[in-house]
């Protein structure tokens, strides 16, 4: 037996808890090996010399009598046991006798126990492995002073492999088969320690860990995290009944030493490897993802990775699978096609790689939004008015999720898709935007009403930013060539900033405003800071804006109204004091300031993709948290809006973007407007304007403004205030997003997933178990969404629950809470039509009701359904969204269910 330094260290420490004077001990050990030249313990130093004979141990005491005084010991390492030493030797020896190490006493020392566990006996390797591993640092004293089975392995584990667990699951078997050195670790351990310590893992870490260590024993210990993802696929639920499959199972095996691996084992696996790459992350696990992939086409089945949700080619496959459901809807749209669409979207967005692609995600997201709009209704475009709120409530989304799809994605087979969808969304969009400027011509013929949302821009200062002035401190924000689109992107998230938006209470929703013609800045902006039809530059603006009686009849003499440009509005990159000290004068009722990042945008580089976020437009934020401070109302609107390029085609005509000085039109893609509220420099007010989305006159940019589409004629005209703060006859505005942009599938049928790999040839020797486990890496279970007839769901029981005995009896309990029966039908019939399950926001929008309000009702709802704390309708905070169990609902009012007779 080796005489190790731990050893020789945890004798000399028995020795001296026994006797700390002890000056020379004696060691046995067989042979001489590597030593330190000397040892410390108890702070005194021991001098290690190896004595093969007596006459070598006399040498070391005499020397021993002459040796530095900092050495106060010695410790003598000798082949001789204590009857083969001299009496006069071993008189001189601690304890007169060759100390014969015995390997659980030494390791009871290290443990400081009393008693071992019995069941260690039978690893005779055990006590030198302990002892050796000591050298990493010493153990923690045992409880009770009895070393259990337990703790010896969890030590043994820990300091030779690295495994920080007595019993390791599967989990901890794979986490450890990724660690550079795990092979490096194993193989050089003696074979009987080696074996027993591979039983014991085999014993612990169940069938999992058992597929684990065969492919430790195959030499593939780092395969084993990738094969285990590999399982996910060949023993996916999704997959039964391909025979492709069946002899990739039968492949499997080679890869773990020949042992069967089954259904059972083959999903333990997969779902043991999704826990270690989840918790690991994926971006940590790239490799093994890479290697996992390399794995399915050895086993000849690449084709089926779209069954896994984390290998990077089984997102290749599922987006390619989506892209060829989007183009075939693109190009002819219907219910079908959508319910593939659907499907492919739900299946693509439930991998994990894509969590981690931000851009990638939102784009499947867009392009599903626009597959659904694909097939809404739209109005024709010839009323004017319900053209202009369409483009403000839908269109602005359409927009919104179109330009996320320009730039296309890394498959050219997506891009393709992509560029197909918006060219379908282009032509629709043209379709309705020669109508829409027909019908503009018209309205401009006749004295536009001031009625209802349609606000013409000449008329803000009148019908909207005077009235608020006249209560409260205001800032009007003109965003230079802000579009509906982008003004909805800004600020769908403007709540967490401290803001609410508001609308008129007999309107229920925000002001639309319609820009004068042409649709540039000069005559735009003009007209909206004067307050009438007119062309201007920025010093008339400010002097008009100045002198508007309506503004000045709220503000003080000494403070008329101000209007900040451009230029006024940075100092030293910083928001100008100037600015900061006019928002925050409360003698100063009325500032306007406006902004041109949007306007800027449209003649700036194509090759990036914008987002717009109110955090990446430098000064705004300053800008808005001034006017929050203040406690200013702040109405947002723009000049004009404008088209973002996408796939235009210059026509010959004029020098402006979209618009030239004249009175006939000359090409099917003008139109020829005049008067009303038309106006130019050069008094004539005539112009032919561009009307479709698809052409410019002048060179190619970003955007182009100055014609008479439905995005450059709208702009937004919203108010916000500050938490808080309320206006008299103004009321929290209801999410305005369209049913399509955020609603759930409605009915779903039994899913089909298709997979269409060639049919190999027939399978050999084992066949494979087909028991029914829950696949890890099946595709998301969303299938395709069928629509419910509508009306049809609350007919049949909501008149009944109201009816209830139970529910008037809850109702009474609610008391003044509870909501009436009409509104209480309104919102059950708005969950019922979609399934029981909407996002608040939606619920929201579909009551035109403000979010905080409907958090109010559903609070209120609940206490009147949830008899005795039944979870007829919760409440997902997190995730926003709100679910009606409309059996157990019909269960606890003992209501008949559809189709049983009352």
């Amino acid at each position: 037996m080796s005489l190790s330094t731990p050893q020789i260290t945890a004798q000399l420490e028995r020795v001296l808890s026994s006797d700390a004077t002890a000056q020379v001990v004696a060691i046995r050990a067989a042979t001489r090996q590597v030593w330190p030249d000397s040892v410390t313990q108890h702070g005194r130093q021991f001098q290690l010399r190896w004595c093969e004979s007596s006459l070598a141990i006399r040498e070391a005491l005499c020397d021993m009598e002459q040796q530095d005084p900092a050495v106060s010991g010695l410790i003598v390492l000798t082949p001789l046991s204590t009857h083969e030493i001299a009496e006069d030797i071993a008189a001189r020896l601690s304890r007169a006798r060759v100390f014969q190490p015995e390997g659980w006493d030494i390791v009871r020392l290290m443990f400081e126990a009393k008693e071992t566990d019995a069941r260690l006996g039978k690893f005779a390797w055990m006590p030198q492995a302990l002892i050796d591993g000591a050298s990493q640092g010493p153990y923690q004293p045992v409880a009770n002073g009895f070393l259990d089975l337990e703790t010896a392995w969890r030590e043994v584990l820990a300091r030779f492999l690295g495994i920080e667990a007595a019993r390791p699951d599967a989990v901890a078997l794979l986490q450890w088969s990724t660690t550079p050195d795990a092979d490096a670790r194993l193989r050089p351990l003696p074979a009987a320690m080696r074996t027993d310590i591979l039983a014991w893992l085999a014993e612990t870490a169940g069938m999992a860990g058992a597929m684990v260590l065969g492919c430790v024993e195959a030499g593939r210990t780092s395969d084993a995290l990738p094969l285990g993802l590999v399982s996910g696929v060949v023993f996916a639920a999704d997959g039964e009944g391909q025979a492709a499959l069946g002899q990739a199972a039968i492949r499997l095996e080679r890869f773990v030493n020949d042992k069967h691996v089954g259904v059972t084992e083959g999903r333990t696996w997969a779902l043991a490897a999704g826990q270690v790459v989840r918790s690991q992350g994926l971006e940590a696990c790239r490799p093994m993802l890479e290697r996992a992939d390399s794995l399915l086409r050895d086993l000849r089945i690449p084709e089926f990775a779209q069954l896994s949700d984390v290998l990077p080619s089984a997102l290749d496959q599922r987006l390619t699978a989506f892209a060829r459901a989007l183009r075939a809807h693109s190009v002819e749209p219907t219910e079908a096609n959508l319910r593939q669409v659907e499907t492919h979207a739900d299946r693509a967005l439930g991998h994990a790689l894509l969590n981690d692609q931000k851009a990638r995600m939102e784009r499947v997201e867009m392009a599903r939004r626009l597959a659904r709009w694909l097939l809404s209704p739209m109005p024709s475009g010839a009323s004017l008015t319900d053209s202009v709120e369409w483009q403000a409530d839908e269109g602005a989304y359409v927009d919104w999720a179109r330009f996320r799809l320009l730039g296309g994605d890394e498959l050219t087979e997506l891009s393709d898709s992509y560029i197909a969808c918006r060219q379908a969304v282009i032509a629709r969009r043209n379709a309705f935007a020669r109508p829409f400027a027909d019908g503009l011509v018209q309205w401009n013929a006749q004295t536009p009403a001031d009625t209802g949302r349609i606000v013409p821009l000449e008329r803000v200062l009148d019908k909207v930013l005077s009235p608020i002035a006249a209560s409260q401190p205001t800032l009007l924000l003109v965003m230079d060539g802000l579009s509906n689109s982008i003004f909805r992107e800004l600020f769908s998230r403007v709540g967490g900033l401290g803001w609410q938006e508001l609308v008129p209470e007999i309107l229920g929703k925000p002001f639309v405003g319609v820009a004068a013609v042409p649709t540039i800045t000069e005559v735009s902006r003009a007209t909206l800071l004067f307050g009438r039809l007119t062309v201007g530059t920025q010093a008339q603006e400010k002097a008009g804006f100045a002198a508007h009686g309506g503004l000045l009849a709220h503000s003080r003499a000494e403070h008329p109204p101000k209007v900040f440009h451009k230029g006024d509005l940075s100092d030293a990159g910083s928001l100008a004091p100037e600015v900061r000290a006019a928002l925050a004068n409360q003698r100063q009722q009325v500032v306007a300031v406006v902004y041109n990042a949007v306007d800027d945008h449209l003649s700036g580089p194509d090759q990036l993709s914008q987002r717009w976020a109110l955090e990446d437009l430098r000064l705004l934020l300053p800008l808005l948290r001034e006017a929050r401070e203040s406690r200013r109302a702040v109405v947002i609107t723009a000049d004009h809006g404008h088209l973002l390029e996408d796939g235009t085609t210059q026509v010959p005509g004029g020098e402006s973007d979209r618009w030239r000085l004249s009175k006939t039109a000359t090409s099917p893609q003008e139109i020829a407007i005049s008067g009303g509220r038309v106006v130019t420099g050069d008094g004539s007010n005539a112009v032919v304007c561009l009307w479709g989305e698809s052409s410019r006159y002048a060179g190619r940019k970003n955007g182009y403004h100055g014609g008479l589409s439905p995005q450059e004629i709208t702009v937004p005209l919203s108010v916000f205030v500050p938490s808080g703060v309320n206006l008299s006859g103004w009321a929290p505005a209801p999410p305005n997003q369209p049913e399509w942009w955020e609603l759930p599938p409605i009915l779903r049928e039994p899913k089909a997933v298709p997979l269409a790999p060639p049919q190999p040839r027939a399978t050999r020797k084992k066949p494979v178990q087909t028991e029914a486990q829950p696949g890890l890496f099946a595709p998301v279970d969303l299938p395709p969404l069928t629509p419910a007839p509508k009306g049809a769901v609350p007919d049949d029981w909501i008149g009944g629950l109201l009816s209830s005995p139970i529910y008037a009896s809850q109702r009474q309990l609610a008391a003044r809470v509870a909501l009436s029966d009409e509104d209480m039908r309104r919102l059950l019939e708005a969950l019922a039509e979609r399934g029981g399950k909407l996002s608040q926001s939606a619920l929201a929008n579909r009551l035109a009701l403000a979010e905080v309000r409907v958090r109010g009702q559903l609070s209120a709802v609940r206490r009147v359904l949830n008899v005795d704390q039944a979870a007829v309708l919760t409440v997902d905070e997190a995730a926003g969204s709100v679910d009606l169990n409309i059996a157990l609902l019909q269960q606890q009012f003992k209501l008949p269910r559809q189709g049983e007779g009352r």
